[in-house]
């Protein structure tokens, strides 16, 4: 029979091999994603859209549940994407974390903990916490906190090339640029 003292190490054990699996799982198959894009709702006229993910195969869908189990929050949905030169749609899933609560209080302590081995995504992990920190403080609502938000997203590595609703997009769109213009002149003192 094994004692407590035994079973205790074993499990802590466990979960250092666990916590191992899930950081190189990450390194070769998540993200730590911030989209901007164009929403009427909000006060900017952009969102800020943080996302962590892991995608996988439908034969693999058990290690995204895997994930989604050990950090007790998000969601596993069908991701499709177009493939142009075969003209079919090739089906992905993918673990998504998007809940700036999750974010805060699960995700983004146990990257802390346990860090990338990727130098890529460890960058691209801290950039996320920042955008999540000015998030936090409410910097998204002005205009100049957006272009903050912009530049640090648009170092981010990612995996496909910026769409039309990109950060760089973003930062030189006319919307953004008048807006900010006028914010400067109406700041300015007399």
């Amino acid at each position: 029979m094994l004692s407590k003292k035994n079973s205790s190490a074993d499990n802590q054990q466990e979960r250092l091999e666990t916590c191992g699996w899930i950081v190189g799982f990450v390194d070769g198959e998540g993200s730590f994603l911030i989209n901007i894009f164009k929403s009427p709702r909000a006060k900017m006229g952009w969102q800020v859209f943080p996302e962590f993910n892991v995608s996988q195969t439908k034969k693999d869908i058990s290690l995204l549940r895997q994930v989604k189990k050990f950090f007790g929050c998000g969601h596993i949905y069908i991701h499709r994407t177009r493939i142009k030169k075969e003209k079919k749609w090739d089906i992905l899933y993918k673990y998504c974390v998007r809940a700036r609560k999750d974010l805060k209080g699960k995700i983004i302590p146990f990257f802390e903990k346990h860090p990338s081995r990727s130098v890529i995504k460890r960058r691209d992990f801290e950039r996320f916490v920042k955008v999540i920190d000015l998030i936090e403080k409410r910097e998204h609502l002005s205009i100049f906190g957006m272009r903050k938000i912009a530049k640090i997203v648009k170092k981010m590595r990612h995996r496909k090339p910026f769409n039309l609703l990109s950060p760089s997009k973003f930062l030189i769109s006319s919307e953004t640029i008048r807006r900010a213009e006028y914010s400067k002149s109406s700041t300015r003192k007399i």
